[in-house]
């Protein structure tokens, strides 16, 4: 994916026929928004900016459920420390036009806080926070978007599974 290449939606696709895919909530506001941007992102700024989105979803999300579970708290902050380092990763990109919206701080129309369910949308989330990243490390025209989106990708790869794992 170059910065000024879009993504092409199959021919079968919703998107190709004029319609939305459909989402399911998870409860989670800000996460639903940072899959949606995922979704949504048609070039690499595009998908640079989602992805911060989304690292900081995952940031406020985990970090706001780290004491109802107390089996869990490590698992939480380590997800907060990827996010972290993810977030980091897309800031070093030359691509990134830094025209991001400033996250939602509390999240507090968030349907529930239950650990077990915030935990299973962070890992959906980091699966394909990871899984676009990955993509676009092997499409991206420079060397550093490259090596800004696989570093990203490995950081939300680790997302996915410690939260998968628990």
């Amino acid at each position: 994916m170059t910065a000024d290449s879009p993504r092409r939606p199959d021919a079968d696709s919703p998107e190709r026929q004029g319609q939305q895919s459909p989402r399911q909530s998870t409860g989670w506001p800000a996460i639903d928004e940072a899959e949606a941007l995922l979704h949504d992102a048609r070039s690499l700024p595009d998908l640079l900016a989602a992805s911060i989105e989304a690292f900081e979803a995952i940031l406020l999300v985990a970090r706001r459920c780290e004491d109802q579970a107390p089996e869990l708290l490590a698992a939480f902050m380590t997800c907060a420390d990827a996010a972290v380092d993810g977030r980091e990763a897309i800031m070093a990109a030359p691509s990134i036009t830094h025209a991001t919206r400033t996250p939602n701080s509390g999240d507090g129309d968030a349907v529930h806080v239950d650990a077990a369910d915030a935990a299973a949308a962070l890992s959906a989330l980091g699966i394909l926070l990871g899984g676009n990243l990955a993509n676009a490390a092997t499409q991206a025209a420079g060397a550093g978007d490259r090596a800004a989106c696989r570093n990203a990708a490995l950081a939300a790869r680790r997302i996915g599974q410690l939260m998968r794992d628990g």
